[in-house]
């Protein structure tokens, strides 16, 4: 295979490929065999109309170069030429048959070139991090448990409603003997003591399971045009239940892994120094990012990419107008900033792949993968099913864009506080895959 590269004006390439005969001829063969075997009715086997096979053969390997073997040589020609294009390549131009090379010729965009970052220029003060102290980890402790805690029908037969006591009701309000908006429910639990309805919460103290009570309340603002004035509510106790914290034994400390207590605070005192840890950190990625696009001059940025995530813009907005989301005016506002956003993004984007290239990171796209597998558990969705929808990819793609952000943003931080840098390449396993990701699936 040989290509020749071109530049075609600002950030713009064009690669011509030509695979030789010998290269080629083998996919040219087996395409043509396959279509001679091909069963056509009214026909024998292995007979065909006058001119069917040639031009069945173009159509078919017209297919084949252009979703695999144009993409595959592509892909080595840019390594040849060291050039990482942001834009889908384009085909141009293809030109094949039995008894030639194919070429091709495809346009694309990439990157803009930056000069090296300045790490001398940077403002960044090291805090320390804070020291974990007894109470956090007392309240740490007793956030746990309350998260454990669950809900058991209150003791006895005489059981009454006390404050914190959580009960079951059904109630019907009417104002003037009319009902009005919110005024009835069934099976509502709600915890007595709070705020919100003081009156109803005091009424509803010392009731028994099974008892009908009526109490009158003031309604609040939330009530819209009902506020201030006074509810008649009939009241039904259906069940009274009291928070049962769970015990700190040996089914509890195994449940968190731990051998005891004393474990178990350990445990929690280092979640909370690597939340306090990874908080900070944040903070510094937050300082490095503000002042990252004043130290570098204005740049040419890819006319055909900013052009897409435009076009972007304007389908999501015009489908807000269609849906009633914003008005016409709204939508003129949003679309200018928008524009500015996607440029504005876009910088940032190339200054920070500009700084991972220069610092020849390798990121671990496990990463990505894992925090995407969790979050479709979290919304009861296959991984492998998000992945192949457009939304799926999309998401994918973000966390990848974010994570690799975040990471070149803790090497900038590691250099200007000379901290040592791992250049350890991470071990490749299993990601997230669809057929679209690029990867050789075979």
């Amino acid at each position: 295979m040989e290509s020749i590269v071109e530049e075609l004006g600002k950030l713009k390439y064009s690669v011509a490929l030509e695979i030789s005969l010998e290269e080629i001829k083998p996919t040219y063969n087996a395409i043509y065999r396959e279509l001679k075997n091909t069963r056509l009715n009214g026909f024998r086997p292995g007979k065909h109309p006058k001119g069917w096979l040639d031009k069945r053969f173009m159509s078919a390997m017209q297919k084949e170069a252009v979703k695999h073997i144009i993409p595959r040589y592509m892909d080595d020609a840019l390594k040849e030429h060291s050039l990482r294009p942001v834009t889908v390549p384009v085909i141009q131009k293809i030109d094949f048959n039995r008894k030639s090379p194919l070429s091709a010729t495809l346009h694309f965009e990439i990157s803009p070139k930056l000069p090296p970052l300045d790490y001398g220029k940077i403002l960044l003060e090291r805090k320390d991090i804070e020291e974990v102290s007894a109470k956090d980890i007392a309240e740490e402790l007793d956030a746990l448990l309350q998260r454990e805690e669950v809900l058991v029908p209150k003791d006895g037969v005489n059981a009454k409603v006390e404050n914190d006591d959580w009960v079951l009701i059904n109630f019907n309000g009417t104002i003037g003997g009319e009902e009005f908006v919110d005024s009835n429910a069934n099976d509502m639990q709600i915890k007595i003591g709070g705020s919100d309805l003081a009156e109803f919460h005091a009424g509803l103290l010392g009731m028994s399971s099974g008892e009908e009570k009526e109490v009158e309340v003031e309604l609040p603002e939330r009530f819209g045009e009902n506020a201030g004035k006074k509810a008649n509510f009939k009241i039904l106790l259906t069940e009274i239940s009291t928070v049962k914290r769970p015990k700190m034994d040996e089914d509890f400390f195994k449940k968190y892994g731990v051998a005891g207590e004393d474990e178990l605070k350990d445990k929690v005192g280092e979640n909370i120094k690597s939340r306090k840890t990874a908080e900070l950190q944040s903070e510094y990625r937050i300082a490095v990012r503000s002042q990252l696009s004043g130290l570098f001059d204005e740049f040419d940025l890819p006319e055909e990419l900013v052009k897409f995530e435009q076009e972007q813009i304007d389908k999501d907005l015009e489908k807000a107008v269609s849906d009633k989301e914003i008005s016409a005016e709204e939508k003129e506002k949003k679309r200018q900033e928008g524009y500015d956003n996607v440029k504005l993004d876009l910088r940032m984007k190339f200054i920070l792949d500009s700084i991972s290239g220069q610092e020849e990171m390798h990121f671990d796209e496990n990463e990505a993968a894992r925090e995407f597998v969790g979050l479709a558990q979290i919304t009861g969705q296959s991984p492998d099913k998000l992945i192949q929808s457009p939304f799926g990819r999309d998401m994918y793609q973000r966390i990848v864009v974010r994570k690799q952000g975040d990471a070149t943003l803790d090497r900038v931080v590691a250099r200007v506080f000379g901290d040592p840098i791992d250049q350890s390449v991470p071990v490749e396993q299993e990601h997230v895959h669809d057929k679209n990701c690029g990867h050789d699936h075979s």
